[in-house]
């Protein structure tokens, strides 16, 4: 299907389409890029129309053409922004209704060198997307003798190792227990909202519950939504999220049994899911089983929830031990309402950031 899409990209002249191939060398990266040229008559000022184009036409736009794509083409290898070396600009050459040829395509190579061994490139893209929001890009990358052809729309970015282009059932396990562990690290909103719970929590099995119950929660969503059978906007799904760390927070205020807290937990753990899924979605697309990526993610989240319990609950009993029930209950009340008091707040500021769309809140 690949191979088939980008020949459809290659009889394709316009801003809606581009074929890139790019080749990974040990210290350096070859980036050779086509656009249609009726696509940069509208990014571009040319000589001529695309059927009227010349060779030499092209040749004197060439500082345009680059500068341009320039502006919509980077490279970061080993974490570090690499300048392009431009070289060569080429016509394609097609044949019009009447036999005619005419250049409907200009074809551009870049260098990207490193001084350092290449280990890690991220390619970044957003060409066209001025003027079409859907632009389609074949891009073809070769590594060490490995090839894989990636379909990308609109502006995209492509992370690439070795590994990645030519994966082991380990190392992709490694990779996405690694990810997911980062995510839930990094995932503030999803941090509050288990924080809040276990405020509430007094009992060790109370906190398993609650664990437990958020896990098999979002990994039902995660599977579903990584199988494309339940999707929500990104809007949505993260008001939502905020919208149920002020609920618990409040809750927090008025509960006196947390027996069967996992319940809610288990309500929310469904919406939370779906906004793992959404990190997760631009990077199965370029992947052929989608099975141990999720299953890996999923258990790479669990383990950074264990490791923040591990955390948190020792600092809790701490905070809860007293001489007697009566003075446990009441450093418990004070525990619950000064700990919830600052996680309503964050997660009122994320509900209004994220239902009006405010980009207030960094994260």
């Amino acid at each position: 299907m690949l191979v088939l899409f980008a020949g459809s990209v290659a009889s394709a002249h316009d801003e809606r389409f581009s074929t890139s191939n790019v080749e990974i060398r040990p210290n350096e990266v070859l980036w050779t890029v086509d656009v249609g040229v009726a696509g940069l008559e509208k990014v571009v000022r040319l000589p001529a129309g695309e059927l009227e184009l010349t060779e030499a036409q092209l040749q004197a736009a060439r500082s345009d053409i680059i500068a341009y794509l320039l502006e919509c083409l980077k490279v970061d290898i080993n974490g570090n922004s690499v300048e392009a070396e431009a070289g060569a600009l080429e016509p394609v050459y097609a044949s019009g209704p009447t036999g005619q040829k005419y250049i409907s395509y200009a074809r551009q190579h870049f260098r990207f060198p490193s001084t350092a061994e290449v280990k890690r490139v991220q390619l970044s893209s957003a060409l066209f997307f001025t003027v079409i929001r859907n632009h389609q890009a074949a891009v073809i990358v070769s590594w060490a003798g490995v090839q894989k052809i990636y379909n990308k729309y609109g502006p995209y970015q492509l992370d690439l190792t070795f590994a990645r282009l030519n994966p082991t059932i380990l190392g992709t396990a490694v990779e996405f227990i690694l990810w997911g562990m980062h995510h839930i690290f990094v995932g503030y909103d999803h941090i509050a909202f288990l924080m809040a719970l276990l405020l509430a929590a007094q009992r060790l099995r109370d906190m398993v519950r609650v664990v437990t119950s958020f896990t098999v929660a979002h990994s039902i969503t995660l599977l579903l939504a990584a199988l494309d059978l339940i999707r929500l906007p990104g809007a949505v799904t993260e008001s939502l999220i905020a919208a149920s760390i002020v609920y618990v927070a409040v809750e927090n205020f008025f509960i006196t049994e947390g027996r069967y807290r996992w319940v809610l937990t288990f309500a929310f753990g469904l919406v939370h899911g779906l906004g793992f899924s959404s990190v997760l979605r631009d990077r199965l697309q370029d992947l052929q089983s989608i099975l141990i990526p999720v299953v890996s993610f999923n258990l790479g989240v669990e383990l950074g929830q264990i490791s923040i319990l591990l955390v948190v609950l020792p600092v809790l009993t701490l905070i809860r031990r007293a001489p007697d029930d009566k003075a446990r209950e009441r450093r418990q009340w004070w525990l619950v309402r000064v700990g919830s008091v600052p996680i309503f707040l964050l997660g009122s500021f994320w509900l209004v950031d994220r239902v009006f769309q405010l980009g207030l809140m960094p994260f």
